[in-house]
């Protein structure tokens, strides 16, 4: 009796939700948890739905269109025959792709983030496609396709956006970005012995402990800040590349073309990320002193 009561216990725990790996999940990391688990389900009847009454769906868009926006070219159903089984064969398997990642993604978001990204990629293709398909032929079929999966697509982006750096507030690519700038700034044996390289990891932990004093909104206007800086080789130097992926001799020639761009709103761009950089450096004790500033007796 007591073994299998031990068996249908550790059977239930299965089935429950991994406890976070490290600290207690964030607020935006439950908020996605819980979208995550309302996704795998409302994926998973998709696909049901699909199976049963897919065949229904372009006639019914068509007799609406014909009905309400008679201007507009109809969907050309397919003849009759078993090429229909075909896609949505392929149409299933995705649907179960996506029901599984969410369900992944809800039992337990960190060890599982990777699969998130497979998810956005999946519904910005499915969004994009269907409005070059409307813009190509003006079908409303083909919009509706667009108006479903575009707002699930931005929806699942901006929360996640929010909850994937988890408890270090904000992603490895934007301290990454965050470093680079600092390096830019701040290169060993400039103005400085000691660079902004050499201090890294505590340069970053500083930088954490900024943004886990702001409020959501200015950190996460500090957090777009980074990324469209990082972006900057794009739009300053019309180079595919991030500028965390530059040399930083490539880095400060396109921080100084930055600081001299002709838009203002460009050049407080790299004012406002240069503080979130230089703040964590000077908070180095040799950096510190190398301006005149000694923390037991204050400025010289």
């Amino acid at each position: 009796m007591l073994r299998g009561e031990m068996i249908c216990r550790l059977g239930t725990e299965k089935l429950d939700a991994a406890p976070p790996v490290g600290p207690e999940y964030t607020r935006a990391e439950r908020a996605f948890r819980v979208w995550m688990l309302i996704s795998a389900w409302m994926y998973a009847l998709a696909g049901l739905f699909f199976l049963v009454l897919g065949s229904g769906i372009a006639p019914a868009v068509n007799a609406l269109s014909a009905k309400v926006f008679p201007a507009l070219p109809l969907y050309p159903l397919p003849a009759e025959g078993p090429e229909g089984k075909f896609w949505l064969a392929l149409s299933l398997s995705l649907m179960a792709m996506i029901t599984w990642i969410c369900r992944a993604a809800y039992l337990d978001l960190r060890r599982n983030a990777f699969l998130v990204p497979v998810l956005l990629l999946s519904k910005f293709c499915s969004s994009a496609f269907y409005l070059a398909f409307f813009i190509g032929n003006g079908q409303l079929a083909h919009f509706v396709g667009f108006m479903t999966d575009g707002p699930l697509f931005l929806f699942t982006a901006a929360m996640w956006f929010f909850a994937a750096p988890g408890p270090r507030l904000i992603s490895r690519d934007e301290e990454d970005t965050l470093a680079a700038i600092g390096d830019a700034l701040f290169p060993p044996g400039g103005a400085f012995e000691l660079g902004f390289s050499d201090f890294r990891e505590e340069c970053l932990a500083d930088a954490r402990k900024m943004f886990a004093a702001q409020d959501p909104v200015s950190r996460l206007g500090c957090r777009v800040m980074i990324r469209a800086l990082d972006l900057s080789p794009m739009y300053i130097l019309f180079r595919p590349v991030t500028l965390r992926r530059l040399p930083r001799e490539r880095r400060i020639v396109t921080l100084q073309k930055v600081e001299s761009h002709w838009l203002p709103e460009v050049r407080l761009l790299l004012f406002a990320v240069k503080i979130l950089a230089a703040l964590p450096f000077f908070n180095r004790e040799s950096a510190a002193r190398a301006v005149g500033f000694i923390r037991e007796e204050g400025c010289e």
